[in-house]
């Protein structure tokens, strides 16, 4: 008689391509890990099923039905991701910016001016683009202002309050993640692990998760603010069949003796 048992977490999940590519300009072969995921809060799994049936007679009853599995639903839940996991949870393009293009950061300042009527910048303004100075006080913009140096204004008005907004360069890198340039076009293979526990005798083993055809379908949700919850990064995808008619499956599940990542 066979023992019930019970899925403890999911942990070591990995997409692999399933077809020679290029990720981030590097050349990824088939069968190469594209991106690992130490453990998933919440994994979702939800099989759809197609029912076919044949009828006919009296009442139009159904005589035959054939059943098939038309693709497997599937949703994690991460809550600590890097950047190369998070440009594959949205299946978005991720770059490096080049270095010898400038990226322009936009920095607003609230500075004093001296003695001299000159407020002095924190970083030299990229004049490429125009530079704003406002009072503090009243919120008039002011114009027809000369620059003594790259990074101070003359004001001509001593011990009064600015804000200053500009944009200057920035060199030391960037990475960028493009929404909606796709990653990936085709499809991945997924592999995970759990650890089953005997309900009776409290044995933990190793449960092995495959889904051989992959496609990624996440879309961007993200809550950001001061009230808003922890960032959750879910990615969602869909596991489609593989296999003879007739012996189409979505998912495998491996059931192990040991608990081979156990610490002892």
């Amino acid at each position: 008689m066979e023992r019930e048992f019970s899925f403890k977490e999911l942990y070591s999940v990995k997409l692999k391509a399933t077809y020679p590519l290029n990720l981030d300009g590097v050349e990824i072969e088939s069968g190469e890990v594209i991106a690992e995921f130490d453990k998933i809060q919440i994994a979702n799994f939800q099989e759809v099923r197609k029912y076919v049936a044949a009828h006919g007679g009296f009442d139009d009853r159904d005589h035959v039905i054939w059943e098939s599995t038309k693709q497997l639903n599937l949703q994690f839940t991460q809550g600590v991701f890097t950047k190369s996991q998070l440009s594959l949870m949205l299946n978005a393009k991720k770059v490096s910016w080049e270095n010898s293009k400038p990226f322009l950061l936009s920095k607003r300042e609230t500075l004093e001016s001296d003695d001299d009527g000159l407020i002095h910048l924190a970083e030299t303004p990229n004049l490429s683009n125009p530079v704003f100075v406002y009072d503090e006080d009243t919120g008039a913009k002011l114009t027809n202002l000369s620059m003594t140096d790259s990074k101070t204004i003359n004001i001509g008005t001593p011990y009064k309050d600015y804000v200053v907004d500009y944009q200057y360069n920035y060199d030391n890198g960037v990475k960028t993640i493009l929404i909606g340039e796709r990653a990936l076009e085709g499809f991945v293979e997924l592999e995970g692990r759990t650890r089953v526990k005997d309900d009776e005798t409290g044995i933990v083993k190793t449960g092995i998760l495959k889904i051989p055809k992959l496609k990624l379908t996440s879309a961007l949700s993200i809550q950001l603010g001061k009230s808003a919850n922890p960032v959750v990064g879910r990615f969602t995808g869909i596991g489609c069949p593989v296999g003879e008619r007739g012996k189409e499956r979505v998912m495998e599940i491996y059931f192990l003796e040991d608990d081979v990542d156990s610490d002892m």
